[in-house]
């Protein structure tokens, strides 16, 4: 807290002398502060001014990527004499032509369905688990996918179960015919395709299973080891006799043997090794997963040992999977211009240049007519568009660069005003329009070729009918001029770029971080801080003299306070002096 001293004394000449202070100070300060922060004003409306003429050109440099690569000017209708027999869909590659298309055969997949179950929880093996022998066989072809599926529950359910949860290409599922003792049956289908063709065979699991030797090495270092997915801990220094007890006492409490009958695990008939009998229902290839996570050295080799699977009971007699063929696995056939071609899918976007073909239904002996027609109405609007943008932004740059309006919140209009920045770039944008393409065409050479024209308001235009005609009759040379013939342009090297490519890598320099724009901008801000400098400067100099102000204020106060005590003790003795002289 401060505390006016003089005032609180009653003495001076009365007057508010920290208000004079003050206001010589406010006259000497206000004058230059408000110089200062007006050119602060100036310099942040110069950023905002330079922020919108950057949106403004990369709106520009937008439309011209459109147009900067051969692949833009790719644009292609088709049409299609049989839509209910195949689709069709063009891409950026599709190229201009007629072409006729027979589907003689769609490709499909192999369907078969099982014999009839009273209910989804029927057992099928007195509650024993079973397998399935998968074999995807390629119609035939080598090699052949072979497969084991353990079947662990025993229903219709269990086996849709197995099949699905097995992930080898063949999917089941539980349908409800409807019927009334038998209602539900499992169908089968497989991969769409001829090599999706598959075989199989159940057994019933009362057959002898493979048994593995597991062969052991001494641990080098702590650590963990998995087998079968079971987590074994062993110890530096243990010997493999020792790492393998670990291993069988391990499996041996676990679920991959106690859970499945059938299994078991036994020391070996050598030291450090494991004999692993896997049970009936395991099939004929089943497999032993193993990992050393701890880099311990205690690994494991698995050998078969000459101990063959043998089948079980076959149960086609109460799980007949292909009880009825629904469906044959075979490939699509499709006649393209002549030539006869196979697919495994129905969909076909290999033959046509830039065409997807989508079979639906075959049309044998009445090809359908596809016909491929350049879309040049996409790239009219692309060039419209590129007009628009230019006419967009000069009408912007003529808002920033001309008279400042009386709205102070109106941050961009003349904001530019002067700036010879602002209108160099304004003209090098009318060049980008305007001048020759760096690889001209045959016939044309210049955007003006396809009908652009400025009026004297500097408003650009395309006449439509130029457009057309250029169009229509130089297609080539438009996308010559535009592209340069070139796909995925980069901002690298000096190579000519074509109208778009020599555009956009001129406004890219314009407004990148390290271009034109940035540079001013980046200017103003310098110019800002030290204006705010200027003005921390003018405050410490203003306080400095408003002490002074006081202190000099101070100082006349109490002269002029004890020259009125004089006065007063004079006063008081003159008036005693009369008052003695009357009374006598």
């Amino acid at each position: 807290m401060t505390t006016d001293i003089i005032g609180a004394l009653g003495a001076g000449s009365g007057v508010d002398v920290k208000s004079l202070a003050q206001s010589l100070v406010d006259v000497e300060k206000l004058p230059r502060e408000s110089a200062i922060n007006s050119k602060i004003d100036d310099q942040e409306r110069r950023i905002a001014g330079y922020s919108a003429l950057m949106l403004s050109l990369a709106t520009v440099k937008t439309a011209f990527e459109a147009l900067n690569d051969v692949s833009d000017f790719n644009a292609a209708t088709p049409s299609n004499s049989a839509p209910t027999v195949m689709n069709a869909v063009t891409t950026t590659a599709a190229v201009p032509g007629n072409h006729t298309v027979e589907v003689r055969q769609l490709a499909a997949s192999q369907r078969d369905a099982s014999n009839a179950f009273a209910s989804t929880t029927t057992s099928l093996n007195s509650g024993g688990a079973f397998s399935i022998q998968l074999t995807l066989d390629a119609n035939g072809a080598t090699p052949q996918v072979q497969s084991s599926i353990r079947v662990a529950t025993d229903t219709p359910q269990g086996i849709v179960d197995a099949i699905n949860g097995a992930d080898q290409g063949v999917t089941a599922q539980l349908i409800d015919t409807g019927d009334e003792t038998t209602p539900y049956k499992i169908v089968l289908a497989g991969p769409i395709g001829a090599e999706g063709a598959f075989s199989y065979s159940t057994d019933d699991a009362s057959g002898t299973a493979r048994a593995d030797t597991l062969t052991f090495q001494a641990a080098s270092a702590d650590g963990t080891i998995k087998v079968g997915g079971v987590s074994i801990d062993v110890t530096e220094g243990q010997t493999a006799t020792e790492v393998a007890e670990a291993v069988r006492a391990g499996l041996a409490a676990d679920a991959f043997i106690t859970g499945v009958t059938g299994r078991s695990i036994t020391t070996g008939g050598t030291a450090g090794t494991l004999t692993l009998q896997w049970a009936a229902s395991d099939g004929a290839d089943p497999s032993l997963t193993s990992s050393d996570t701890g880099t311990t050295g205690a690994t494991v080799a698995i050998t078969a040992t000459p101990t063959a699977f043998v089948a079980g009971a076959n149960l086609d007699g109460t799980v007949d999977l292909d009880n009825a063929s629904l469906k044959t696995a075979v490939d699509a056939i499709v006649v393209v211009d002549g030539l006869s071609v196979t697919r495994s899918s129905n969909a076909v976007d290999d033959v046509i240049p830039g065409v997807y073909i989508d079979l639906l239904a075959t049309n044998v002996g009445t090809p359908a007519d596809i016909r491929i027609t350049r879309d040049t109405a996409a790239v009219k609007t692309n060039l419209q568009a590129v007009v628009q943008a230019y006419n967009d932004a000069i009408s912007d740059i003529d808002i920033l660069t001309g008279d400042r309006t009386e709205d102070e919140d109106d941050l961009y209009s003349g904001s530019l005003r002067g700036e010879s920045t602002a209108r160099r770039i304004e003209s090098q944008l009318r060049e980008m329009f305007m001048d020759d393409s760096s690889k001209p065409g045959e016939t044309l050479t210049a955007f003006r070729d396809l009908g652009l024209d400025i009026d004297r308001n500097g408003v650009m235009s395309l006449d439509e009918t130029e457009l057309d005609d250029a169009l229509a009759n130089n297609f080539d040379d438009v996308v010559t001029l535009f592209s340069a013939d070139t796909t995925n342009q980069t901002q690298y090297g000096i190579a000519s770029r074509g109208i778009a490519g020599d555009a956009i890598f001129a406004i890219e320099d314009l407004i990148s971080t390290r271009g034109t724009i940035m540079t001013q901008s980046e200017g103003s801000q310098d110019r800002i801080d030290d204006y705010k400098l200027k003005l921390e400067a003018l405050n410490i100099r203003m306080e400095t003299l408003l002490a002074r102000y006081t202190r000099q204020f101070g100082v006349m106060e109490s002269m002029v306070g004890q020259s009125n005590a004089m006065r007063d003790s004079l006063k008081t003795t003159f008036e005693g002096m009369m008052a003695m002289y009357t009374n006598k």
